[in-house]
């Protein structure tokens, strides 16, 4: 079982693009995840984006070439029935600046024939610029959980799936369902642990899904299990914001912390073997 680890946008997200470059080096990453387009209040739309390379686009370029860390994947485009496709544009073009493979799309609608229409348009246009779009379902959002997102993926005719622990969890999943998942509709894995009681209110789960995640192994979900579901070439992304937490630890010190964390729950995991029912590749819906 071979995982390559990613630290997410959203674990160190009171940093700047060149900021998180440096803080993911310093704490043994090789790749990134980058939050271009802010989601939650308070979040920064940072200078990354335009016609030409803008100076904290240039200085992100640069400390990726000098400390040798790569950009996995870029978020965020949320999608509505009547969502301008184009007018992704210069997101996709900035992410591709960026080597970014993958684009994370929200579904904020429960109609998913719409969201499957908006999300095939986006497919194509990223296709121009070499990046897949990454559908991640979240339980407080119209896609809500893995069965609405294969359907949507079903309709389009295209695409794949990103999976948060945390969402499986909290949307009434299960490792199995990770394992049944085809291995080309997932794009990647989002790794995080949460207190096993489950919220009761979109309220609650907003705030634990952005600022209340716990180092893996330290809550009450079944990674262990999740991670013997994936294909072992899966990237790994540790997503843990603990900004709502007591007694926060500076970015790296955090970051060294929830890397050991993960690779500790993966090489457990490893150590107990795949589970069980994980589908191969399959090449049409």
């Amino acid at each position: 079982m071979t995982h390559l680890l990613s630290l997410a946008h959203l674990t160190l997200i009171e940093l700047t693009p060149p900021e998180m470059i440096e803080a993911a080096s310093a704490a043994g990453f090789r790749s990134v995840n980058l939050r271009l387009a802010p989601v939650a209040p308070g979040e920064h739309q940072h200078p990354m984006i335009g016609a030409t390379l803008t100076p904290m686009m240039r200085e992100t370029l640069a400390r990726m070439r000098d400390l040798n860390v790569a950009v996995h994947d870029v978020e965020i485009v949320r999608l509505l029935p009547d969502t301008d496709i184009d007018a992704h544009e210069p997101l996709l073009a900035a992410a591709a600046e960026l080597g970014a493979g993958h684009m994370l799309v929200a579904g904020d609608s429960p109609d998913e024939a719409a969201i499957a229409d908006r999300y095939a348009r986006l497919f194509e246009l990223g296709a121009h610029y070499g990046i897949g779009m990454g559908l991640e379902f979240m339980p407080w959002t119209g896609i809500k959980n893995m069965v609405s997102a294969r359907r949507v993926l079903a309709l389009a005719g295209t695409g794949s799936i990103i999976v948060d622990s945390m969402h499986v969890d909290r949307s009434g999943g299960s490792a199995e369902e990770i394992a049944a998942l085809p291995a080309n509709q997932l794009a990647y894995f989002q790794l995080c642990d949460a207190p096993r009681e489950r919220p009761t209110t979109d309220a609650e789960l907003i705030f634990q899904a952005r600022q209340a995640r716990l180092p893996p192994g330290d809550g009450g979900i079944d990674l262990r299990s999740m991670v013997r579901a994936l294909p072992p070439d899966t990237v790994i992304s540790v997503e843990i914001p603990m900004h709502g937490l007591p007694n926060l630890a500076p970015p790296v010190e955090r970051a060294r912390a929830l890397r050991r964390a993960s690779e500790a729950l993966i090489a457990e995991a490893a150590a107990a073997g795949p589970l069980a029912g994980r589908r191969a590749n399959v090449t049409s819906y």
